[in-house]
């Protein structure tokens, strides 16, 4: 399973339009068998699709509510899916009543996918990067064309895109990441990222060290829409 699965929260684990305003996995035991894929990911483009440029295209323009229901490797919480003209939005933790994590997911049919996880001891909208004793990140480039996932499109549904969801981690694809694990430093790049590790920690440092606004923004809006669109723990 791939990075986005987050310790603890395993037990955490129709158009409608608005317009708006995570990742510590057991890396270890993964790579040896991210490794071994060779002909996963691509590592094209000078940067691997940055934190802070996720947000932005993230908050470019009017969400659509794409749909509401499970995800990836979460038994018991749901996710909440919207769209606008660049990207996929993902709240992964959809739940009615705020848990001390947050996920955000998104999806660039371009740029490949960003995770973005943060835990506190209190609901993440209601309080600040210090008081994270979680805060971690993922980028994985677009899959290449051999490595069996369809292309990632804007056009799909909800059910099509819990479908590639599911393709992608059960792939293994390499990605980097990076933050802290319950205040323990984590980082690097698997597979045949490897060699840009250090690109991809000083690109995303300062986010990670002190998230801009819009992280804030993108938090406290999407668990506005949990009210609307979220679910209770199953």
């Amino acid at each position: 399973m791939r990075v986005v699965v987050f310790l603890g929260m395993l037990a955490v684990g129709c158009a409608a339009l608005w317009s708006p305003g995570s990742v510590a996995p057991a890396r270890a035991a993964l790579a040896g068998q991210l490794n071994s894929v060779r002909k996963s990911a691509p590592a094209r483009g000078a940067v691997l699709y940055p934190l802070d440029e996720a947000l932005q295209d993230a908050l470019a323009g009017t969400w659509q509510h794409l749909g509401t229901g499970s995800w990836y490797g979460n038994s018991r919480v749901h996710a909440c899916v919207y769209r606008n003209d660049r990207v996929f939005v993902v709240n992964v933790y959809c739940t009615l009543k705020e848990p001390n994590a947050f996920r955000l997911d998104v999806y660039s049919p371009t740029r490949g996918v960003v995770s973005i996880y943060a835990e506190a001891k209190v609901p993440i909208s209601t309080v600040r990067r210090r008081e994270y004793f979680s805060f971690n990140a993922e980028t994985q480039p677009p899959p290449r064309p051999e490595a069996g996932v369809p292309p990632l499109a804007l056009t799909m549904s909800f059910a099509a895109l819990q479908r590639y969801e599911r393709r992608r981690q059960e792939r293994f694809l390499p990605a980097c990441y990076g933050g802290v694990e319950i205040h323990r430093p984590r980082g690097g790049c698997l597979g045949e990222l490897a060699p840009r590790a250090a690109q991809w920690a000083e690109r995303n440092r300062a986010f990670l060290a002190r998230p801009p606004d819009d992280w804030y923004r993108l938090v406290r809006e999407l668990r506005a829409l949990a009210g609307k669109h979220g679910k209770p723990l199953d």
